[in-house]
């Protein structure tokens, strides 16, 4: 066992390297956000102190193509930048956003010889080159989508996404694709411009995070840069999202990777690491043979949970740091927390499903970053014990940790829900077994989110299976009882590495741990007194 701070224990830890790849590290930046190449040389935007204000300390670096430093403040030579951020390259003219203006510089000499004020903007974030004559351009505050006229100057106005960031266009299949990084922070998605509804449209199946830069990997893939949420806790993803399947798929690297720049030569990929002022280099494919941190977090302590430790003391938003995917119980109780594709949400006792807000606290959880290697079908009807039956037999360790998803149409559901509880001392959950609200749902879709865990972690959580529901439209939910199911997806996670971080409030200090109720925890589970 190994103490990770006053309020933090990691079972079974292994080793987390997220330089197992071999990836150029060069430091010395400024807060750097973006990453451009005309194919021969390579530049990278520097916001300075803050990429918020007018302060005039922003520059642009020229670095070689495996991201060394050839001149720190290469630009610029005339004038000021403040905190500049996104940039193209049109007919050797170098343009970059910064804050409510863009400014182009030659190349050739370094002169600026353009600048173009955007009214009323306050972030202009990203650019893409949309032809040799015209820009697409980001403003994050207003979420503003713009397409700018070099030649003269013009503004028009394509859209409106809030807090929109990435863009990226695909000259050969015309196609415009933003990003976001959600109102707060880790709640953002990927969108793409319909040329005939002349609007942009969020693509499935790709959960929430805070969306940084975006780029074309080929005619149907996308490369996605992903901080999860803000602050940040040492690590980020990278997304590559298959148009053509509506599939998306993930590998870890640093925290505070920004806007990104793909190199379709030699198939590297730029990543300023905004946060920590350096550049990192790493071919793309090195990067996905990186193995993936298939970790269970775990958030308090069940045996403690049922037993009345109900105060919320973590925060929903410091829980999507650990993962995109689980379950756990809301601040005092007061329902089920489900979390599923990135967000989280509580239904209540009323039935009534809804996003909890970034503030909400959990007393209890688990999550991981659900990314399934196994994926099966179970053809025709069936009922859950036979379902659950069906899953065992195609696992091959009886003391694995597995994260389950399953998904389609539900002939028959039940679920339930615990009131609130807010008098002190809090009774035990086994207690108000007779107070759980039951739901029942026909004819519905949905997914089950939940785990299969093995009987070693019973008291710290609930060793078997342990599943919640969300419907389709994310109106209805609950701890599930039972439930017929008509031609499932299981998909499947073994998990390997298990995380436990516990309260440090006096509650929990105070609590007796040495009595084990585990009948108690088995009537809970299956909702019967």
């Amino acid at each position: 066992m190994k103490i990770k701070s006053k309020n933090s224990i990691i079972l079974l830890i292994i080793l987390f390297g997220f330089k197992i790849y071999s990836q150029q590290v060069t430091n010395g930046f400024s807060m750097p956000e973006s990453v451009v190449s005309n194919g021969s040389r390579f530049f990278v935007s520097n916001q300075g102190q803050d990429f918020m204000n007018k302060d005039g300390d922003g520059f642009i670096s020229e670095v070689s193509a495996d991201g060394r430093l050839i001149d720190l403040k290469f630009l610029p030579k005339d004038g000021v930048l403040n905190a500049p951020k996104g940039m193209a390259i049109a007919k050797n003219i170098l343009y970059v956003a910064d804050l409510d203006r863009i400014v182009g510089f030659d190349l050739k000499n370094g002169k600026t010889v353009f600048e173009l004020k955007i009214d009323g903007a306050q972030l202009l974030n990203d650019i893409c080159l949309m032809n040799e004559d015209f820009i697409g351009v980001t403003e994050t505050v207003s979420g503003t989508i713009y397409n700018i006229g070099l030649k003269q100057k013009s503004v028009e106005i394509v859209g409106h996404i809030p807090t929109v960031n990435g863009i990226a266009y695909n000259k050969v299949t015309e196609q415009l694709v933003v990003c976001t990084n959600g109102v707060n922070y880790g709640e953002g998605a990927i969108y793409l411009y319909s040329k005939s509804e002349n609007n942009f449209y969020r693509l499935p199946n790709i959960t929430n995070g805070f969306y940084d830069g975006i780029e074309w990997v080929d005619d149907s893939h996308l490369l996605i840069s992903d901080w999860i949420t803000f602050p940040t806790n040492g690590k980020g993803k990278l997304w590559v999202y298959d148009l053509d399947a509506k599939t998306s798929k993930f590998y870890f690297v640093e925290e505070s990777v920004a806007d990104i720049y793909f190199d379709h030569v030699t198939s590297k990929v730029y990543m300023p690491q905004m946060l920590h002022n350096r550049l990192l280099v790493s071919p793309l494919s090195q990067i996905e043979n990186e193995k993936k941190s298939n970790t269970l977090y775990n958030y308090g302590v069940i045996d403690g949970f049922i037993g009345g430790l109900y105060e919320g003391s973590l925060p929903i938003k410091s829980l999507y740091l650990n993962g995109d995917f689980g379950l756990g119980a809301p601040d005092m109780l007061d329902g089920e927390l489900t979390m599923l594709d990135g967000q989280a949400y509580q239904t209540n006792s009323t039935g009534e499903t809804k996003k909890l807000p970034n503030d909400h606290k959990t007393s209890f959880a688990s999550v991981t970053f659900f990314a399934p290697e196994n994926i099966l079908v179970q053809d025709g009807q069936q009922d859950k014990a036979a379902t659950l039956d069906y899953i065992v037999s195609r696992l091959s360790n009886k003391n694995g940790m597995y994260a389950i998803q399953i998904s389609g149409s539900f002939k028959y559901i039940k679920t339930r829900a615990f009131p609130p509880v807010d008098k002190k001392p809090h009774p035990k959950l086994s207690d108000i077994l007779d107070r759980q609200e039951f739901f029942e749902y026909r004819d519905i879709d949905g997914t089950l989110v939940g785990f299969l865990l093995p009987d070693y972690l019973n008291g710290i959580n609930a060793s078997g299976f342990h599943f919640h529901f969300l419907s389709e439209d994310r109106k209805s939910g609950g701890h599930i009882l039972e439930f017929i199911g008509q031609n499932l997806k299981i998909e499947i996670d073994e998990l390997q590495d298990f995380k436990l971080d516990v309260p440090f409030d006096a509650n929990f200090k105070n609590y007796n741990f040495s009595k084990k109720d585990n009948e108690a925890l088995e009537k809970v589970e299956k909702g019967k007194e």
